[in-house]
């Protein structure tokens, strides 16, 4: 603890001050970044190009990334089939990471090293390629992910004219106000130094140099840990059974708040 055992370009983690994308602190990154149309909140595609260069777009750049992303989107069918006959109690953690090693043998970065031509010195742009397939494309699965186990299999088509956070709210059936919460969630969950259990691990898997789908698959299975990305689920699950315990009834005072908060720091 307190030894520098990484580097990275694209976001930094303060314990005391949170996160920073590219120097930039999270109300200067939504400051910075075009918004998206009827919105105070970015797009996803404008931070995905910042990340990827260190510079806040044009409006026109972003326009360009959603066009693109558009042309990548599109999830073959056998890939919800593949999900589709999972066990429908099944986690959608699983579901998503078989989704997504579904989609491999379109990896470009595979095709690339089997095709005899293999260079590591332009081997990046075909990982690019795969990562920019992926990213375009998760949203989608996701979406269906979460139709198939909450909303009794009823899915939304695509919205040819929504930006990537948009898209997903209306694909899940969601309110207006909810699109800015997709925009946000995913902006703020996108890079966090690189360093955690999901993101080494792909940097890890990928070193062997299997392809971006084999790597990103076995982040997802890092992630799907109680002390990472389940310990989001397991505050919410928290937090209900909170509001159930003490809020039925009586007023969420800050003493019973306190004892409550204690009652569970207790109970180990």
């Amino acid at each position: 603890r307190g030894i520098r055992s990484l580097v990275t370009d694209i976001s930094y983690l303060d314990p005391q001050e949170g996160i920073r994308f590219r120097g930039k602190t999270i109300p200067e990154t939504f400051e910075a970044l075009p918004k998206a149309s009827g919105s105070d909140y970015p797009t996803v595609e404008s931070f995905w190009y910042f990340l990827l260069t260190g510079e806040v777009p044009t409006q026109a750049q972003v326009d360009e990334v959603v066009a693109e992303w558009k042309t990548r989107q599109v999830v073959p069918q056998y890939v919800f089939d593949a999900i589709s006959a999972l066990p429908k109690e099944s986690h959608p953690m699983v579901m998503l990471s078989v989704g997504i090693l579904a989609l491999q043998k379109d990896s470009k970065f595979a095709g690339f090293y089997n095709s005899g031509k293999f260079n590591k010195m332009t081997a990046w742009e075909y990982v690019y390629e795969d990562a920019s397939d992926l990213v375009a494309r998760i949203p989608i699965i996701a979406a269906f992910i979460y139709n198939l186990k909450y909303r009794g299999g009823k899915q939304s088509a695509i919205d040819p004219t929504a930006d990537c956070g948009a898209n997903f709210a209306r694909m899940i059936g969601q309110c207006k106000e909810y699109e800015d919460v997709a925009r946000m969630y995913f902006i703020l969950h996108s890079d966090h130094e690189s360093g955690n259990v999901s993101a080494h691990t792909t940097h890890l898997v990928h070193s062997a140099l299997s392809d971006p789908y084999y790597a990103y698959s076995a982040g997802l299975n890092g992630l799907a840990g109680p002390l990472h990305g389940l310990a989001n689920q397991e505050v919410l699950d928290w937090t209900i059974k909170f509001q159930q315990k003490y809020c039925k009834d009586v007023e969420p005072t800050k003493e019973l708040v306190t004892k409550a908060l204690w009652d569970t720091l207790n109970a180990g």
